[in-house]
């Protein structure tokens, strides 16, 4: 499959095909986008065969280039043909590096490079990676790992489960993450931030802004230096907290323990299950609880 179209017309790319690996990329031409498809390791006759059975193909409709398929049936015969033939559905789009994409693959795979438009994709099932965006994005998917890094969007708006999240590199006004049993490691974030982690671990290392981040049964590890107000909880497990040693925080510690490591200069009061007051002379608000578990602060 090798289709080209002027894109004029067009405000946006709808994909939708069925357990495709999806790759976008910048066209080299701003007016123009590339649609090619092909099977690893099958011949000519093969692919096409594999492409008409999956319905792949691409429609013009208003303002809008839509590339779609349809996912195999539960039919003994398509079973049958899917144990021979194992297709595997690849699609390369080059875009208009401002071009809108909306994009879902079901059980498939979707990594967009080089993009500055608004990005949004579905992957239930599957995985999604995405690199040097310059757009908001946002991204709904499960199963898979979710790779975001090197991107200057205005927003992130995530939405991930049973996979691991990572996000490197990353400047933008706000960044939003609910993950259910994803592991997620945050690192090198500028702009405000707000995670919220159920049943899995959250690493902080390096945000420069606001951040706010919850862990629901999992540990909560944080490194860096606030410049802005930071709340950190955790439930049911550890939140460790580790500082360069003459950080300055107005600092509010709360756990069934705390630890308060004697490196820092501190003022305040303590008490078995709280420690309030000024680290190494006061600065931004660091709130640190964890329910039912340990709050430490520590230097890194």
């Amino acid at each position: 499959m090798d289709a080209a179209f002027g894109t004029s017309p067009f405000d946006r790319l709808a994909l939708d095909v069925p357990g495709a690996q999806v790759r976008l990329r910048p066209h080299a031409e701003d007016d123009r986008v590339q649609v090619r498809g092909f099977v690893p390791g099958a011949d000519l006759d093969t692919a096409r065969d594999i492409f008409d059975r999956k319905g792949i193909s691409t429609q013009q409709s208003g303002d809008q280039l839509h590339v779609y398929g349809e996912a195999l049936s539960a039919t003994v015969d398509d079973w049958r043909w899917r144990q021979e033939h194992h297709p595997a559905v690849h699609l390369d789009l080059f875009l208009p590096p401002t071009l809108n994409v909306t994009a879902q693959t079901p059980g498939g795979a979707i990594d967009a490079s080089g993009l500055a438009g608004t990005i949004d994709l579905r992957v239930m099932g599957g995985s999604a990676t995405a690199e040097r965006l310059e757009g908001p994005l946002e991204v709904r998917g499960s199963g898979g790992t979710l790779t975001i890094q090197e991107s200057s969007g205005p927003s992130l708006d995530l939405q991930w489960s049973a996979g691991p999240v990572r996000l490197e590199q990353i400047e933008s006004d706000t960044t939003t993450l609910q993950a259910r049993s994803a592991p997620t490691t945050l690192r090198d974030h500028r702009g405000q931030v707000s995670l919220s982690v159920h049943g899995a671990s959250l690493k902080i290392r390096g945000v420069a802004g606001p951040c706010e981040a919850q862990v629901h049964g999992g540990a909560l590890t944080y490194h860096g230096a606030p410049t802005h107000d930071t709340f950190l909880t955790a439930v049911g497990r550890p939140l460790r907290t580790n500082l360069p040693p003459t950080h300055a925080a107005a600092l509010t510690l709360t756990g069934a323990q705390v630890r308060l490591d004697d490196t820092f200069s501190f003022t305040g009061e303590q008490t078995p299950h709280r420690i309030e007051g000024a680290l190494n002379g006061g600065g931004p608000q660091l709130r640190l609880r964890a329910i039912q578990g340990l709050a430490a602060c520590r230097p890194q």
